[in-house]
């Protein structure tokens, strides 16, 4: 095998793939990538077990081949070697040569029959969508989904398609997030899906910008592909039904207020909130707002916002201020609508261009005291 590549073609892509090996797994095979050459092209691949990696990339082969080399090693030599450099890689049938300019490495590399084949999917549900749109959703919603192991529903991204739209949503158990939009078509059969956090937040880097997406399930695995890239991923198979239904709820009290100002004000008197509960106080009384850290021992803060858009009976209602914060910084819009009941009730947080719907559940101070 022998080929030829620009450093800059090359390297996003490797340092996509090192992202799917794994360095945990007693086979020494899943830490390399595979390298396959032919018809002025070359296709990289890894995979983990959970998940997997393809892309192709535009190259010189004057001769074609395939082996599998160290991703972690290749990946840092390809990265110090001079930017714009053209880089020849030769496989002589045990070791991966590696050469730009005046530099040379020699690399182990391992039987491409040992490297595991690729899943295969016989899809249930397929549907194409302009990449740009999935990963707005998702990043609208990702920041909510839980850590939690022992329940691993709440690990994931709810991806739920419903005849002519799909509705990503999430939940960490003191917030829920949803997010949706059109799609071209109706799909006659509704399906949910869970795909694990890290594969969310590895669709967000590594399909941006590149066009539209084919998504393929069999409700245990999945794949993402363009003409250039594909990733697959097996599934969370425990979902949450229903998650989305809290939104349904008849809200009595509504306020309007500037996120970028509530923004400001909350990161400033969070300053000096608890490092346990993060907890501030928003009190909305006739078209204001009061921000008020709750008392610790090292003191208390609070601002007032003018001109915020609220006329009825005054509340006080306790947030997590960590948690606030995340929602007013996913998202672009302009003004924010908070729709409440009580002090003790979940709240509604709505931004003014309708990207996303979330709910936050207020700090008890029974529940401190």
């Amino acid at each position: 095998m022998k080929f030829t590549v620009l450093k800059e073609k090359l390297y996003p892509f490797l340092q996509y793939a090192g992202n799917f090996t794994t360095t945990k797994n007693l086979s020494t095979i899943l830490q390399n990538v595979l390298i396959e050459a032919a018809d002025n092209k070359i296709t990289i691949k890894s995979t983990n077990f959970q998940t997997g990696f393809s892309c192709t990339i535009d190259a010189n082969v004057t001769e074609p081949g395939a082996t599998t080399a160290p991703a972690k090693k290749l990946t840092d030599i390809v990265k110090e070697l001079p930017d714009g450099k053209e880089i020849d890689f030769t496989f002589d049938g045990s070791r991966l040569h590696v050469k730009a300019g005046r530099s040379a490495f020699q690399l182990s590399t391992m039987d491409q029959e040992l490297f595991p084949r690729s899943a295969v999917i016989n899809p249930e549900y397929s549907f194409t969508i302009d990449s740009d749109t999935y990963i707005s959703l998702l990043k609208r919603i990702v920041f909510c989904i839980a850590n939690d192991t022992s329940k691993p529903e709440y690990n994931g991204a709810h991806m739920s398609l419903f005849a002519d739209r799909i509705e990503f949503s999430s939940a960490d158990y003191q917030r829920i997030a949803t997010a949706e939009a059109a799609l071209e078509g109706t799909f006659t059969d509704e399906f949910i899906a869970n795909i694990p956090k890290k594969t969310a937040l590895d669709i967000i880097k590594i399909f941006d910008g590149a066009g539209p997406i084919t998504i393929e399930t069999d409700k245990r695995q999945i794949i993402f592909k363009t003409a250039s890239l594909s990733m697959t991923s097996k599934l969370i198979e425990k979902y949450i039904r229903n998650l989305t239904r809290l939104f349904l709820i008849e809200y009595n009290l509504r306020a309007t207020i500037n996120r970028t100002l509530l923004m400001e004000v909350v990161r400033r008197i969070s300053a000096i909130t608890s490092e346990i509960t993060h907890g501030v106080q928003l009190s909305f009384a006739s078209n204001q707002l009061t921000v008020t850290s709750l008392e610790t021992e090292l003191g208390k803060g609070n601002e007032v916002i003018e001109g915020v858009q609220f006329e009825s009976e005054p509340i006080d209602i306790i947030f997590n201020a960590r948690h606030l914060l995340e929602i007013l910084g996913n998202t672009n819009a302009e003004n924010i609508e908070f729709a409440m009941n009580t002090k003790t009730q979940p709240a509604l947080i709505l931004p003014d261009n309708q990207e996303a719907k979330y709910l936050l559940v207020p700090i008890s101070i029974e529940k401190l005291s």
